[in-house]
């Protein structure tokens, strides 16, 4: 049986975090796989129609491969990415189904600086089937 993790990543230094932790931590488990996970929606400020919806798949897929190889450029074990367009909550609880770990940063692009922990890790934390580990930004990062 492999060891499975799943990492939500959308390019906020904290997702950068959670995904080095995530990575760290497929190097010291036997068998280990990590999933990477982006998951979109269509903008809301227009009419969505004006979106091609293939481009924007293609867009967020070249840019969740470019953060990966940036952080890992040859895993030792098996890495796959998924990028998928819904709600972001549903992406990464479905995509952590018979998974070890779900592993998220502790808040998101969201301006409420504040916050010890965003609404997707919050709502990921009690909803997903496996436990999540939600990775604090570096200390010298907290300014």
């Amino acid at each position: 049986m492999s060891y499975r993790i799943v990492v939500g990543v959308e390019g906020s230094p904290q997702s950068i975090e959670a995904l080095r932790w995530a990575l760290d931590e497929a190097a010291v488990h036997p068998k280990s796989e990590v999933c990477v996970v982006l998951a979109w929606q269509l903008p809301f400020l227009t009419n969505p129609a004006a979106f091609n919806r293939e481009e924007l798949q293609l867009t967020y897929e070249e840019f969740l491969v470019k953060t990966v190889s940036e952080i890992v450029a040859a895993p030792e074990f098996p890495l796959e990415t998924l990028v998928a367009m819904g709600d972001t909550v549903e992406t990464l609880v479905e995509a952590a189904k018979g998974a070890q770990l779900l592993v998220l940063g502790g808040r998101g692009r969201s301006s409420f600086a504040g916050l010890m922990l965003g609404s997707v890790s919050q709502a990921c934390a009690a909803r997903a089937a496996c436990p999540v580990v939600v990775v604090k930004k570096a200390e010298s990062e907290s300014q």
